[in-house]
């Protein structure tokens, strides 16, 4: 391209020899400086995922544990143990006295762990499920340091409900020993 041509065109010999080391440090600038803003609002919605997925698992768990105690004709619990973040699905076992309950075997009967940064928490260390198709009512948090989500199940049926954590409530209970 001529000079008179870049003239015509509005191109000056500045514009066509690329940016300045001034203009590509301000744009990088701004580049760092979104996404220093933006980080912080990431983790929490990376949190809040995290908590409502795990929430979501402990409800189907449930859903399973109450079909299965339906079918099989026999008691099956869930376990928590909110200081080290687990809970665990056991049935009753038909051998032995006094009954216990067993580790379920298959995938549903593995040892949940709580992801990183979630934490457990209820009143009540288990709930079981009868082959009545009823079971014992609790709640269990599922938290973040911002938040979190309640999963309530009400006693008979397929009344599993998952809420997001009202802290007004002031519903923080302490982890029970067991």
């Amino acid at each position: 391209m001529t000079a008179s041509r870049r003239r015509r065109l509005g191109f000056t010999l500045r514009q066509a020899q690329g940016f300045t080391l001034i203009e590509l440090t301000l744009v990088t600038l701004l580049v760092l400086i979104l996404a220093g803003l933006s980080t912080p609002l990431f983790k929490k919605t990376l949190s809040d995922l995290s908590a409502r997925n795990t929430s979501f698992s402990i409800c189907k768990l449930i859903n399973y544990a109450q079909e299965m105690a339906v079918l099989e004709r026999k008691n099956y619990k869930i376990a928590f143990d909110f200081k080290k973040g687990r809970y665990q699905l056991l049935e009753l076992s038909s051998s032995g006295l006094p009954p216990a309950y067993v580790r379920v075997t298959g995938r549903f009967g593995k040892l949940f762990g709580m992801p990183q940064g979630l934490k457990l928490s209820g009143v009540r260390n288990g709930v079981v499920f009868y082959p009545d198709g009823h079971c014992d009512e609790i709640r269990v948090n599922v938290l973040t340091s911002a938040g979190g989500y309640s999963v309530m199940v009400k006693g008979f049926g397929n009344m599993v409900e998952v809420k997001p954590f009202d802290k007004s409530s002031g519903f923080y209970p302490k982890p029970v020993e067991g």
